[in-house]
């Protein structure tokens, strides 16, 4: 009889998801595409701090891009 070896019974460590995948995620998410079979077929997981500090960037990122499109539209609309 063979003895059980206890490599195979442990199971794939969870790996984290990198910055990109974050993002992807918090944007997809944004716009409630489903990517869920996705991360569940990477095995990749997203940590609830990876997500608050995703948002918190993504949320800067687009209030600096706002601000931008407002102050290049007025400058136009001025010339």
């Amino acid at each position: 009889m063979n003895a059980p070896d206890p490599e195979q019974d442990r199971p794939a460590p969870v790996r984290r998801a990198g910055p990109l995948q974050v993002a992807k995620t918090l944007f997809f998410g944004l716009f409630a595409i489903g990517m869920k079979g996705t991360w569940e077929k990477d095995g990749v997981q997203v940590t609830p701090g990876q997500i608050v500090v995703g948002a918190l960037i993504g949320g800067v990122v687009l209030v600096v891009v706002i601000i931008a499109v407002v102050r290049v539209v007025l400058r136009l609309a001025t010339a």
